[in-house]
């Protein structure tokens, strides 16, 4: 280490930084770029859930016509058994 700061790079550097005080403006701006990108996921999470919504939808309207057209099938062949004996 050297006792003369004027030749030391490192601490020259350093006192070229901008202070870390806290400034209103940025503290604004991140703000604001974070609550777009919760808006941003919310409508995403909103646009998923309704795509997936409707495909459940889907799905038990066809399970539901599947087990109905079973069970016409089975009450069919129950009265057909019946008839026979």
């Amino acid at each position: 280490m050297t006792h003369d700061p004027e030749f030391d790079t490192l601490l020259l550097s350093l006192a070229c930084l901008p202070s870390a005080s806290p400034s209103a403006e940025r503290d604004a701006r991140i703000r604001n770029r974070c609550h777009a990108a919760l808006a941003r996921q919310q409508i995403a999470r909103a646009r998923t859930s309704r795509s997936k919504a409707v495909v459940a939808r889907v799905v038990d309207v066809a399970l539901t016509a599947v087990l109905c057209a079973y069970a016409a099938v089975a009450l069919l062949q129950a009265f057909r058994l019946a008839r026979v004996l």
